[in-house]
């Protein structure tokens, strides 16, 4: 019987996510028997980079780390691990952004902080658009800004996100790299306003085929991410469903995610996962 894992999930140490401690979280992930849980806090933003973003102070200071504060979410995770591990198995991770831009301070981070991890995944939030670069998954309005009026296509902008993709994957982060990919379909966020018929075009479907290829021969796994489930314009999980299908296929190794920014948030849509990859 394969063990009840959640291998990504946030605490209160994000500035986007709920002020709930994360102890919640993992109390939560107890009561729904899980035996395996991963808090993997974002990785610092640079200053430099945010402070190049086309956005307001609000969502740049969402962006951050509380207290800008990385050490205090380590020490925490490490009294948390030991209090509970007679409970649950408690992993320490990251979840690590691509910018390439940025690739020497990543390396630095990882260097840093990387012995401390058990854990970690690899996301791409943000790729380049008008006034530079934009992420993926703010809101609609700010991807049709952002993003559309500048690849002038939903399929283009889906093909940058993916080459992205494709591009961390290959980049060299040093020994500490995430070994698991995040949300591989993030730029489907939107898909209900953009793209309602969930059309995959030709171009797309070889990029992702080919992302997965890569996968494949490189021993990554995937992040089967719920929270799209629960999106407004998504509603589906990430990767989409023909992803996992494929992936399967394949044999690529696939890891159940909440992405919980609360923990209410923890283990769900754990179902879907299960009818998806497991059944």
């Amino acid at each position: 019987m394969t063990m009840k894992r959640d291998g990504h999930s946030h605490s209160h140490f994000c500035m986007h996510a709920s002020d709930v401690e994360v102890e919640a979280y993992i109390a939560r992930a107890i009561e729904l028997g899980f035996e395996m849980y991963t808090v993997s806090e974002h990785l610092p933003y640079p200053d430099e980079f945010l402070n190049s973003l086309a956005y307001p102070q609000d969502i740049l200071d969402s962006l951050k780390i509380r207290d800008d504060d990385y050490d205090s979410y380590i020490r925490e995770m490490q009294r948390l691990k030991n209090k509970y591990k007679d409970r649950i198995q408690l992993l320490i991770g990251a979840e690590v952004d691509y910018i390439d831009e940025y690739l020497p301070y990543t390396r630095y981070l990882l260097k840093e902080y990387g012995p401390y991890f058990d854990d970690s995944l690899l996301s791409v939030h943000f790729i380049r658009g008008r006034r530079g670069w934009r992420a993926v998954d703010q809101d609609p309005d700010d991807f049709e800004d952002g993003l559309l009026r500048y690849y002038a296509s939903y399929e283009k902008v889906q093909l940058a996100y993916y080459r992205t993709v494709k591009e961390a994957l290959k980049a060299d982060l040093g020994i500490y790299k995430p070994k698991r990919i995040s949300h591989l379909s993030l730029c489907n966020k939107f898909q209900c306003r953009f793209n309602p018929d969930r059309r995959v075009g030709d171009e797309v479907k070889a990029a992702v085929m080919n992302i997965l290829e890569y996968i494949r021969k490189k021993g990554y796994s995937l992040d089967v991410n719920a929270a799209g489930l629960f999106k407004e314009y998504c509603q589906e999980i990430y990767p989409a469903p023909w992803i996992i299908q494929a992936a399967r296929g394949m044999g690529i190794p696939m890891v159940y995610g909440s992405d919980a920014h609360d923990a209410k948030h923890v283990g769900r849509g754990y179902e879907v996962y299960e009818l998806l990859v497991e059944k």
